[in-house]
């Protein structure tokens, strides 16, 4: 009886201690929608200075309705601790009851570095359609509108085609032929040497240290961005860091550096979007996370080169 009580002691205080590190609250601006209808979808993520979260796959939770909008995060910190909020803008072209379930967010916190989750609370709203009076007597279509007059577009067709004609006959007979400019031969350097430079240079001009810290970090995600977009194809400089992250899953070499490019995007948004200033050993990490992605990839790099070094050879 004893051991009983004792042990659900600890599970209670276990629950309150999470309780106290990070509260998720998600919500709908309304609970009545017509079918269309964008549904913003909001999750405010509260918790203490020293917890940081791990950006969430919405999409994979949210399969009874369809996502139109993925935003970036908004992060926010002052005396009592940190708010990150997430909004989504939904819909739905089915008229249905809708409960969006709980969703999982995974954090660290800074004296223990285990992983752990929290759930939201789900939300449920309704999806109506349009009510149609059945009574009221149907009314005839409106005739078509001419917006255009025949004979003006032929005009205009004619007028396009003598400029093009124009044109040609200038550039054969009137316009000097440009010269050919012989460019040199560049250097070719494989990309990971090339993007290793530029994260020691970006570390020589000691941005953080001199009070820049937002440069800093968009300037570091920015390399690695621009890094995978050159080294798995992907659109990572176009995309969210959650949509980045998706397409990073998905590649075969991509897969190995997940974890590490989750929290190095993670800590980098939370500069960018928002008064955060993070501590010193996470600027530095922030540089070492950077350079063990690219050196964990670098054979998928060597076997690029090789293969497009074997298609040149074969092509002479």
């Amino acid at each position: 009886m004893v051991k009983n009580i004792f042990i659900i002691l600890i599970l209670t205080f276990s629950f309150n201690l999470f309780a106290q590190e990070i509260s998720i609250t998600a919500s709908t601006d309304t609970s009545d929608y017509m079918i269309g209808d964008h549904i913003q979808y909001t999750l405010l993520i509260s918790m203490d200075k020293d917890v940081y979260i791990i950006n969430p796959f919405f999409r994979d939770s949210l399969k009874n309705v369809d996502v139109l909008e993925i935003p970036d995060p908004k992060a926010e910190e002052n005396e009592n601790g940190k708010t990150v909020k997430y909004d989504y803008v939904l819909s739905r072209f089915d008229s249905a009851q809708v409960t969006i379930p709980p969703i999982k967010i995974e954090y660290r916190t800074k004296r223990d570095s285990t992983l752990k989750f929290a759930l939201s609370n789900s939300v449920t709203f309704n999806v109506h359609r349009m009510n149609v009076a059945m009574e009221e007597e149907i009314k005839d279509i409106k005739p078509p509108i001419r917006l255009f007059n025949y004979l003006f577009i032929i005009y205009i067709l004619i007028s396009i085609v003598v400029l093009v004609i124009g044109y040609f006959i200038y550039r054969k007979y009137f316009k000097n032929k440009p010269q050919i400019e012989i460019k040199p031969i560049a250097e070719k350097i494989p990309l990971h040497q090339l993007t290793l430079r530029k994260l020691d240079q970006l570390e020589k001009e000691e941005l953080w240290q001199k009070g820049f810290v937002k440069d800093y970090h968009s300037k570091i995600t920015e390399i690695i961005r621009e890094y995978f977009e050159k080294q798995f194809k992907l659109p990572a400089l176009e995309r969210t860091t959650t949509e980045s992250l998706k397409l990073l899953s998905m590649h075969p070499q991509g897969i190995k550096v997940i974890d590490i490019t989750s929290q190095f995007l993670s800590n980098a948004d939370l500069v960018k979007f928002a008064k955060f200033n993070p501590l010193e050993t996470v600027n530095r990490e922030m540089m070492t996370q950077a350079k063990d992605i690219v050196k964990k990839t670098v054979s998928v790099q060597k076997d690029v080169e090789a293969k497009t070094e074997l298609e040149e050879a074969a092509n002479v």
